[in-house]
């Protein structure tokens, strides 16, 4: 269920939900404003002054036509607001009103004189008292919260009731118009601040926990809260300050180490120095070679993730095989592949990627050192492979952190500064490739260099 609540949370959900709702909500505002009907006498008379040449003609066309016409008559009076039904006799609930009365008979024309003595009689009705009132006549239903009921007695004794809802909106275009601008403009604005609060404070949230976060500090770290966007992005943050500060850890230990071992050979200099008061230019140049060669490595460490050297078409088994040709010791070569591998990288910094784990292999595995080349549907492998001792599985990834090496000693006669395999993964990974070592179960180590298939061009 975890990718269905993700769903669910996500901003795209909440905005979409928002503004559906929004929407149903201003239909049905919309829909009860045009049938509200309001109970004040002011409606009901305007609603009585503008149908009552419509209901004078009703009573005369049922009056003079023939037989089977009635039934059509009443049905083509009919219309959105206002029903009409012939009934035996008055209902006891009707009662005159003068002023009603004035206003359907105030028009002077030939339908409308013809009803001036004739018996007229009113009721308001409200929502419940309609429908009963229409389900006991056969006719209706009218959706309105209330009606004016007008019965005039017809020439054979019958009565013809009218219902008339006078809505606000229709009475008054203005209004209604006014009132469909006010309605539009508030659900408008609802749901700009709706959308607001859903995206807005959970983006001031995660900006508030990104301002308190430190690098360096183990601790504290981006709420991974609020949609699933947001989540994801809070998620990548507290990746990227890992990385980050990993990367500062990493630095402070090479800075560090550098000061170190400078200081360790200007000690060693200054120790010299005081026993004999001089030093000669071979002991110099031994330490000095010693801080140069550390300095070279950091600097090749720190420029191995973006290698800034020009970008070329490399075939990497034609590559792979020049280097094995022109090592400065034996090096077996096997090589599988049909169809050369074509990337596009750095041959001096992959040059630097190959020689130092060939030099690693050399150093910790003795000189019986062989490359295989193989190639599978899923990319290249490039195993650099020696036979010595191996490396304790448990250190199989902590000897390419800066300054870990295979034996414990810092002595450059027996290994370097501890940065080549750091070195050799920085520039892989700029190359889109992997390195990993693995023990081989006849002993020693193998060195892999991944380059998946996406790399080829």
């Amino acid at each position: 269920m975890t990718w269905l609540n993700s769903i669910l949370s996500s901003l795209v959900v909440r905005i979409t939900t928002l503004t559906v709702t929004a929407f149903l909500l201003m239909l049905v505002s919309g829909f009860l404003l045009l049938q509200l009907s309001f109970s004040t006498d002011a409606l009901y008379a305007r609603a009585v002054s503008d149908n009552a040449d419509s209901v004078a003609e009703l009573v005369w066309l049922i009056e003079t036509s023939e037989d089977g016409i009635e039934d059509f008559a009443l049905s083509a009076f009919e219309g959105g607001y206002r029903l009409a039904s012939v009934s035996d006799g008055f209902s006891p609930s009707l009662a005159p009103r003068e002023d009603m009365r004035a206003r359907l008979f105030r028009n002077e024309n030939d339908q409308t004189s013809r009803l001036r003595h004739r018996d007229t009689r009113f009721q308001t009705l409200n929502a419940r008292s309609l429908q009963n009132r229409l389900r006991e006549e056969g006719v209706g239903p009218l959706w309105v919260f209330s009606a004016l009921q007008v019965a005039i007695e017809l020439e054979d004794g019958r009565v013809i009731n009218v219902w008339l809802a006078p809505g606000l909106t229709l009475s008054r275009q203005p209004i209604a118009i006014g009132a469909a601008a006010i309605v539009l403009l508030l659900f408008s604005i609802a749901l700009g601040v709706a959308i607001a609060a859903v995206t807005i404070r959970p983006i001031r949230r995660l900006e508030r926990d990104a301002a308190r976060v430190e690098l360096g500090d183990e601790g504290a770290a981006v709420s991974e809260t609020g949609p699933a966007e947001l989540r994801r992005v809070s998620a990548a943050l507290n990746r990227m300050r890992g990385r980050l500060t990993d990367l500062m850890r990493e630095r402070q230990q090479i800075v560090a180490a550098i000061a170190h071992d400078v200081r360790t050979g200007l000690t060693r200099m200054r120790l010299r120095m005081d026993e004999r008061g001089s030093l000669t230019a071979d002991e110099v140049e031994v330490d000095l070679a010693q801080m140069e060669a550390l300095i070279s490595d950091m600097l090749a460490y720190a420029r191995a993730e973006s290698p800034s050297g020009p970008q070329e078409l490399i075939r990497l088994g034609t590559f792979v095989c020049a280097l094995a040709e022109g090592a400065p010791h034996s090096v077996k070569l096997h090589n599988s592949l049909d169809d050369d591998f074509l990337i596009a990288g750095d041959p001096i910094a992959l040059r630097r990627l190959f020689d130092n784990l060939i030099e690693n292999a050399r150093r910790y595995g003795g000189d019986d050192i062989s490359i295989r080349i193989l190639a599978d549907p899923d990319g290249l492998d490039i195993r650099i492979v020696d036979n010595g001792p191996g490396i304790a599985e448990d250190q199989l990834e902590s000897v390419f952190e800066p300054f870990q090496r295979g034996e414990a000693s810092r002595n450059r006669a027996t290994g370097g500064t501890g940065l080549g395999l750091g070195i050799a993964r920085a520039i892989a990974r700029a190359h889109g490739a992997t390195v990993r070592l693995e023990n081989r179960p006849a002993g020693g180590l193998a060195a892999i260099v991944r380059f998946p298939k996406e790399l080829r061009t």
